[in-house]
C-alpha cells in the first residue's frame, strides 16, 4: 500500500485487517507511518504480508532502485491510494506517480497487479459522487493504463463504510482459492432467486465474499451493508442473529434481512447475511438453507 501522506493507507489497513472502528479513526487521525511497516494477517486460506509505506518517503521510493527492490520484490498486489482533494489539485502529479509505480512493477515484479483506491469519496461533490462511472472513465483516460477493473472508491465516513469492505473483498478475492470457491457457490445458489443478495463476513465483520441476483437493486447493496455494519458494531447482531428474518426500513424501501451465525472457525467465517427486496419470508429461509447446504456449513 502506497500513496502520499495523509491519504488514509494505515486507516484502511486497520479497519480491514484489525477490526478497528471507522468512526473512531474518522475522528482521531493516526500517527504518520515511518519507513515501511510490515504486518501479517490471515484471510481465509491466505497469510497476507501487508507493507504499509510512508507517504513522506514516497518520492524516495519511486526514485531509489534499492528501496524499490525491498518494497516491490515478489509482491502480488500494489495498492496506490489517493484522495479527492489531492486528485482535484494535483491530478497530473498523481498520474505521474501512478505511471511510475506501473513502470516499477513492470521491471521488478511482473506478477503484481496494480489497484487504485480513490479514498475519501465523501468529499466529492454530490453530483460527481453519484456518477462514479464518469469519474472512473476520467481517471482511466488521464492515467491511460490498463486498469479498467481496478479502481475502487472508498471512504470511512459513516454512510460509506461499506465501500472499504467491498473494495478489499474484491481485491483479495483474486488471490484466494477459498474465496473463489465461496463466490462460485453463492453465485450458483442465488441465480434462480430474484431480488436477493447475500454475503459472508469474517470475525472483523469484513465482507469476505458476496453475490446477488441480476435484478437486485444495486443502490440497495450499500445500504444493506450499512445496516449490517451498525448492527454488528453496536452488538445488536446478538439480537438479530436469531435465525429469523427482520424488516429493515431503507429510505422508501423495505428489506428483509436474515443473519445466520456460521460454525466455520477453520475459515474464520462469522455470518451469512441474506437480504431481499421481496416479502416472501418462506423463500428467504429456503434460500438461506440452500446456501448453507451448498457451502457444507451448518
Amino acid at each position: 500500500m502506497l500513496g502520499r501522506a495523509g491519504v488514509g493507507k494505515s486507516t484502511l489497513k486497520k479497519i480491514i485487517f484489525e477490526g478497528n472502528n471507522p468512526d473512531e479513526l474518522f475522528m482521531h487521525s493516526l500517527a504518520p507511518t515511518r519507513g515501511i511497516e510490515t504486518s501479517v494477517y490471515s484471510w481465509l486460506d491466505l497469510e497476507l504480508s501487508v507493507f504499509d509505506t510512508s507517504g513522506q518517503e514516497l518520492n524516495k521510493l519511486l526514485q531509489d532502485e534499492s528501496e524499490q527492490l525491498l518494497a516491490f520484490g515478489e509482491v502480488n498486489i500494489v495498492i496506490y491510494v489517493f484522495d479527492y482533494e489531492i486528485w482535484r489539485t494535483n491530478s497530473q502529479e498523481i498520474t505521474d506517480e501512478i505511471k511510475a509505480v506501473s513502470e516499477i512493477i513492470r521491471k521488478i515484479s511482473l506478477q503484481a497487479q496494480l489497484m487504485l483506491i480513490f479514498h475519501k469519496i465523501d468529499l466529492i461533490p454530490k453530483l460527481i459522487r453519484n456518477n462514479v462511472k464518469v469519474l472512473t472513465y476520467q481517471i482511466q483516460s488521464i492515467v491511460n493504463l490498463p486498469i479498467k477493473h481496478s479502481i475502487y472508491f472508498t471512504s470511512i465516513a459513516q454512510e460509506y463504510t461499506y465501500s472499504v469492505h467491498n473494495a478489499f473483498s474484491e481485491i483479495i478475492s483474486r488471490f484466494s482459492m477459498e474465496n473463489v470457491s465461496l463466490k462460485k457457490t453463492l453465485d450458483t445458489t442465488i441465480e434462480s432467486f430474484p431480488k436477493y443478495m447475500c454475503y459472508i463476513t469474517d470475525y472483523n465483520n469484513s465482507i469476505i465474499v458476496q453475490s446477488k441476483s441480476g435484478d437486485f437493486d444495486i443502490n440497495l447493496i450499500y445500504k444493506a451493508y450499512k445496516n449490517f455494519y451498525y448492527l454488528s458494531h453496536d452488538n445488536k447482531d446478538l439480537i438479530y442473529n436469531d435465525g429469523k428474518p427482520h424488516i429493515l426500513n431503507v429510505d422508501d424501501k423495505i428489506l428483509r434481512m436474515l443473519i445466520i451465525p456460521l460454525e466455520a472457525p477453520n475459515l474464520k467465517l462469522k455470518f451469512l447475511v441474506v437480504v431481499t427486496e421481496t416479502l416472501e419470508e418462506g423463500i428467504l429461509n429456503r434460500l438461506a438453507k440452500k446456501i448453507l447446504t451448498n457451502l457444507n456449513i451448518h
